[in-house]
């Protein structure tokens, strides 16, 4: 009687199937950072919009600016380079501000996924408050 035996067959298959999961493993990284940059862009175009339709006019776009980075750069958001821009705008008698927050993602440590560059961008209109404007 012969006996068939599987020695190694274990080595082999875990050989096989480790590249695998750590390609997987580099996806849900990947995926994770990009959602909690969306969140973060999100937030960041929300509040200088806000900051910025409380400002005066003289300094509105500073304001807004310079609130969006330092909401990004306080949060520790995942973003290699941010670009805000601040538009006011006319409907009428109404005055708008608009911020749009671009942030282009870090994607450090995931060179074996070959992803290129991935940008976030939001943006969030905000009526200005006439009284605290003046």
């Amino acid at each position: 009687m012969t006996e068939k035996t599987f020695r190694g067959s274990l080595t082999v298959e875990s050989l096989l199937i480790c590249p695998v999961l750590i390609l997987i493993f580099l996806l849900v990284v990947y995926a994770g950072r990009l959602t909690d940059a969306s969140f973060r862009v999100h937030r960041a175009a929300d509040v200088s919009a806000r900051v910025a339709s409380q400002a005066n006019f003289a300094s509105m776009v500073s304001r807004g600016i310079a609130t969006a980075r330092s909401d990004l750069a306080n949060n520790h958001s995942p973003c290699v380079d941010v670009d805000v821009v601040i538009v006011r705008g006319r409907t009428g008698r109404i005055h708008t501000v608009t911020s749009t927050v671009t942030c282009t993602l870090n994607s450090y440590g995931l060179g074996l996924l070959s992803i290129p560059k991935r940008i976030v961008r939001a943006s969030s209109t905000e009526v200005v408050d006439f009284f605290s404007a003046r």
